[in-house]
């Protein structure tokens, strides 16, 4: 087996990370190790992070390669702690391979690297107004104008899909799911068969187009559609038990149960708790009038609760230069 290893910048991921390639070393001499991705490319890879991070690295991953994903996100199937227990499993055959569906972009005549959670159409700046057309197999089903549209997979049906009002989709599903964001005309999301082609077309904003993939790369739209369809090549993840349906019902209920704020913590971040658990995901702006406190007071009391794992900084759909707060599912 060829073992891949890769960690995020932050030190802990780096630790771990190292001291996971001296295992190999010591405990699986005859186990080719590398870290980075090839070629040729590593038949199980090692990524050590948050989730953004292991989003980042199945984009450049080879199609062939599959994640074993080693954090405290969604998409992590071990926490750090426990990965030498997981990589004896893994090299004694005590696992199976989970296959999921991505999407592809097409953009200007090219193709955007597969995308696991979701593609976003949004104002390049503002809280701007856009308009488009749903094409699906070159149906057209709506012409709508609000904040944008989100395409999402099953995989990522938990995340913006979910914020702006889409369903949770079982993981294994093969379908995609189009949620409209703050729809001027009522328009409801919509689950669509993934061979289906999905076109977004006649965009009409003032303040630019963006397509943001998968929470953190954003694109500049230079025409006025783009179309999307089932990516050749799944992403694939390493797993270990039985578990193959509903995995995310319960990383949900375990973090909702876990997701509690510390007595030691100062009050305005207790506020602001209690704000983001009753009106959901608010940006700076919005906490700040909500809350009648200072700004200074607000980004102190959101910087206690991002390092306290309480609260997720991700950025704004409506905004390249903002960011949306909530709770950490």
């Amino acid at each position: 087996m060829r073992l891949g290893v890769l960690a995020s910048r932050d030190a802990a991921s780096r630790r771990f990370a190292s001291e996971t390639v001296r295992t190999v070393h010591r405990r699986f001499p005859a186990v080719a190790v590398r870290t980075d991705l090839g070629p040729p490319p590593p038949d199980v890879l090692v990524a050590v992070g948050d989730d953004h991070f292991l989003l980042q690295t199945l984009r450049r991953a080879a199609p062939e390669t599959a994640l074993l994903g080693v954090g405290g996100g969604f998409l992590a199937e071990v926490p750090p702690e426990q990965l030498d227990e997981a990589l004896g499993r893994l090299l004694a055959g005590e696992h199976w391979t989970e296959e999921r569906l991505r999407l592809e972009v097409r953009l200007d005549g090219r193709r955007i690297a597969p995308v696991l959670n979701e593609a976003a159409l949004s104002t390049s700046r503002g809280a701007g107004f856009l308009r488009y057309t749903l094409e699906i197999d070159g149906e057209r089903l709506w012409r709508d104008g609000g904040d944008g549209v989100i395409v999402c997979t099953p995989t990522g049906s938990t995340g913006y899909g979910l914020s702006a009002g889409g369903p949770i989709v079982m993981e294994n599903s093969e379908a995609f799911v189009v949620v409209p964001v703050a729809s001027s005309t009522g328009q409801r999301p919509v689950v669509v068969p993934s061979r289906s082609v999905i076109t977004i077309a006649d965009i009409e904003s003032r303040l630019g187009r963006d397509l943001v993939l998968d929470g953190d790369e954003r694109v500049r739209l230079r025409t006025k559609g783009f179309t999307i369809h089932a990516a050749e090549h799944p992403a694939r993840f390493v797993r270990f038990g039985k578990a193959r349906y509903l995995r995310v019902f319960g990383k949900l209920h375990a973090m909702q149960e876990n997701l509690e704020i510390p007595s030691s913590a100062p009050p305005s971040a207790k506020f602001l708790f209690r704000l983001l658990e009753d009106e959901g995901p608010l940006t700076e702006r919005q906490l700040i009038l909500e809350s009648g406190l200072p700004e200074r007071t607000v980004r102190n009391a959101l910087s206690f609760l991002i390092k306290a794992n309480l609260v997720r900084r991700t950025p704004s759909l409506r905004d390249a230069r903002g960011a949306v707060f909530a709770l950490r599912p």
